[in-house]
C-alpha cells in the first residue's frame, strides 16, 4: 500500500489505484486514477501537489448538494469539478457521513449492509454510479488523472471504486483489499466517536454502531456484491445493464489505463 498512499496536509484516505493486478495478468498504471475523502480541507500545497505533482484533471464529488455546501471542495485551478451525488436529495439523512455532532450521528446510521444493497440496486444510485462511472472511463488521461471522493471516502467512493476495478477486470479479493485500506486511516476517527458516545451517556449498542459506520468492513461492500449477483447474471451485465455504461466505454477504459 505505500506505494499507492497519496500523503497530504488536509485530504484524508487519499490513494492511486495504479499497481494493481488483472484477473488476465495486465496492471493498472499508476498516476490516472486517484480515490480519497472530500477535498474541503485541502491545503494550498495539497491543491498545488494535486495538479502539478499528480496532474489532476477532473473531480468527480458524489457527495449530496447539501453536503457540497456544508464542506464545499477545494478544486485546484483548471481542474474540472463535476457533481454526481450518488444519493437524491431526499434521501440524504440514510447516509452517517453528514456533518454533525456526536449526539447527533447515532440518529443518522443507516444498517450498512442494507445501504450498501441499496446504492448497488436502487435504480436512482445505479444511473449516478453509472453516470460517474462513465465519466472516469471517458478521460482523456493523455490531459491528466482523475480524482473521485465522497465524505469519508468509504462508502460511495468504495463502491464507485468497485465498480471501476470490476470493469477493468479485478477480482474480488483485491477489490475487498482495498477497500479495507481505509481503516488504517478511519479507524483513529471511529474510535474517537465510540468514546465520545459513550462519555454523552449513549447506550453501548449505538456507540459501537457509530464506531462501525466510520470502518470498512468486507460485511459492507459483501452486502453490495451479493445483490449484485442475485440480480444480475454477471459483472458485465450489471455494469452495462443495471449502470447503463456503454461497452464501447469500458473498452476504451481499458486500452487507457491498462498496462
Amino acid at each position: 500500500m505505500d506505494s499507492r498512499r497519496m500523503n497530504f496536509e488536509g485530504i484524508q484516505n487519499a490513494r492511486d489505484l495504479g499497481g494493481m493486478r488483472t484477473t488476465d495478468g495486465r496492471v493498472i498504471a499508476s498516476g490516472f486514477l486517484f480515490r480519497s475523502a472530500n477535498l474541503a480541507e485541502a491545503t494550498t500545497a495539497d491543491a498545488m501537489n494535486l495538479r502539478e505533482k499528480w496532474h489532476l484533471a477532473r473531480v468527480i464529488d458524489l457527495r449530496t448538494e447539501t453536503e457540497r455546501s456544508e464542506r464545499p471542495d477545494v478544486v485546484p485551478e483548471n481542474v474540472a469539478y463535476l457533481p454526481v451525488p450518488v444519493f437524491d436529495e431526499r434521501v440524504v439523512g440514510i447516509s452517517h457521513e453528514k456533518s454533525a455532532g456526536a449526539d447527533e450521528i447515532g440518529m443518522l446510521i443507516p444498517e450498512m449492509e442494507n445501504l450498501y444493497r441499496m446504492m448497488a440496486t436502487e435504480e436512482s444510485c445505479r444511473r449516478n454510479l453509472g453516470r460517474a462511472a462513465e465519466c472516469v472511463m471517458k478521460q482523456d488521461f493523455t490531459e491528466g488523472s482523475v480524482l473521485w471522493h465522497c465524505t469519508e471516502g468509504k462508502d460511495r467512493c468504495g463502491l464507485l471504486s468497485a465498480i471501476l476495478l470490476s470493469a477493468l477486470c479485478v477480482d474480488r479479493q483485491q477489490i475487498m483489499e482495498d477497500y479495507l485500506l481505509t481503516n488504517e486511516v478511519n479507524q483513529p476517527k471511529a474510535e474517537k466517536y465510540y468514546q465520545r458516545m459513550l462519555l454523552a451517556g449513549m447506550p453501548e449498542s449505538e456507540a459501537v454502531a457509530v464506531k462501525d459506520a466510520f470502518l470498512a468492513k468486507d460485511s459492507y461492500l459483501g452486502g453490495a456484491f451479493s445483490a449484485i449477483d442475485e440480480q444480475y447474471p454477471d459483472m458485465e451485465t450489471y455494469l452495462c445493464g443495471g449502470l447503463h455504461i456503454s461497452l464501447e466505454s469500458i473498452v476504451t477504459f481499458r486500452k487507457s489505463v491498462l498496462l
